[in-house]
């Protein structure tokens, strides 16, 4: 995994995860706005924009959460925040199971599916979608950019379009392919369980539109002991759709957790 760092010596670290089809560029003009109160790492997860990962291996959860692990310089930090945005905020969520870290934000996330066969029936869904992006990758996109899950609440202007379109169509469909089968949905370990073993402050961010996960995520804030489920009036993507709002309300989740 390639990580991308923006220095400005601050005792809190802010690592980004960034959703399926995405990658570090998602939070270019984002790091420009949170650069004045915290550092910032922002990686590009396996089979996304510059990663590098070996082929050869599977890319579990668990070989994930190591390799993240690894990059993150803990002693140079009091504090490491973890934000992840839907496939991304699957990995934080991960992450923070396994590490010690002092609060999340996970944007439109999900614990995963809590039956067997749910997860046997969403692998067959991302094998046939892993098959569609080899076929044809502009059609995938195409199909892609207009699910209802992407709706916005409000269009999105010309920049905001041409730059998601700029990153989805410069990823390369092989590593989207065994992204989605490595570590999508259906190869999720069931994380609700674990759900009550969270010790550090947790943000739910959702919006108004994106329905079935704001029904998970209110799920998730009784579940998690120190958590706040916060909803947007967006889709799925609030950072996109929202960006000032989205900056505000991690500084103050920042600030409000670490008297930063």
């Amino acid at each position: 995994m390639n990580s991308f760092w923006t220095r400005e010596g601050h005792d809190t670290l802010l690592v980004m995860l960034h959703g399926f089809m995405g990658d570090s560029r998602t939070y270019t003009e984002a790091v420009q706005r949170l650069r004045h109160k915290t550092d910032i790492s922002r990686i590009d997860l396996p089979g996304h924009g510059a990663d590098e990962s070996d082929r050869t291996e599977k890319w579990s959860f668990d070989w994930i959460a190591e390799k993240l692990h690894a990059i993150i310089p803990r002693e140079n930090y009091k504090q490491v925040l973890l934000y992840g945005y839907s496939m991304g905020g699957r990995i934080a969520l991960y992450y923070a199971l396994k590490h010690p870290v002092q609060g999340i934000i996970l944007e439109s996330a999900s614990p995963g599916l809590k039956l067997a066969e749910e997860r046997e029936e969403r692998k067959r869904i991302d094998q046939a979608r892993g098959d569609k992006i080899l076929l044809d990758y502009e059609q995938f996109v195409q199909h892609w950019e207009n699910l209802p899950l992407f709706k916005p609440a409000v269009p999105l202007n010309q920049a905001q379009q041409q730059k998601l379109s700029t990153i989805r169509r410069s990823q390369e469909p092989a590593g989207l392919k065994k992204a989605l089968m490595d570590y999508g949905t259906g190869s999720q370990p069931n994380l609700w369980p674990e759900l009550a073993e969270l010790n550090c402050p947790v943000l739910l961010l959702t919006g108004t539109l994106d329905q079935k996960f704001k029904t998970i995520n209110i799920d998730m804030a009784q579940r998690i002991k120190d958590s706040r489920h916060i909803e947007v009036s967006a889709g799925h993507s609030i950072h996109v759709e929202h960006p000032e709002i989205f900056d505000t309300i991690v500084l103050e989740f920042i600030k409000e957790a670490y008297h930063v």
